[in-house]
């Protein structure tokens, strides 16, 4: 038994342990997958435990020349990652001040 806890403790050192850069890094793929060139990935909420989540608000690089007439771009979106997997949430627009 002593040898098993001894073997579990060692290996669990060695494993790599899933890091939320990586999950950064998805975060960015899912928003270039919708029309948001990323300039800046932060996280937004997250959530720890068995069901572990983490939402990123990835700020999209936004026209300097903007057409009033035609639809408004977002500026961030919303990227929910469990794990690995990302998908995105819903976009922030601007606010008209």
């Amino acid at each position: 038994m002593l040898r098993f806890g001894l073997f579990f403790l060692v290996t669990s050192m060695v494993l790599p342990v899933p890091c939320a850069q990586a999950a950064g890094a998805e975060a960015r793929e899912v928003a270039r997958l919708n029309n948001c060139t990323p300039k800046k990935v932060e996280v937004y909420q997250q959530k720890v435990g068995s069901e572990a989540q983490t939402i990123y608000k990835v700020e999209c690089v936004t026209p300097k020349a903007v057409d009033d007439k035609g639809p408004q771009a977002a500026s961030a979106v919303l990227i929910q990652c469990n794990g690995g997997l990302c998908a995105m949430l819903r976009p922030l627009y601007p606010s008209s001040n």
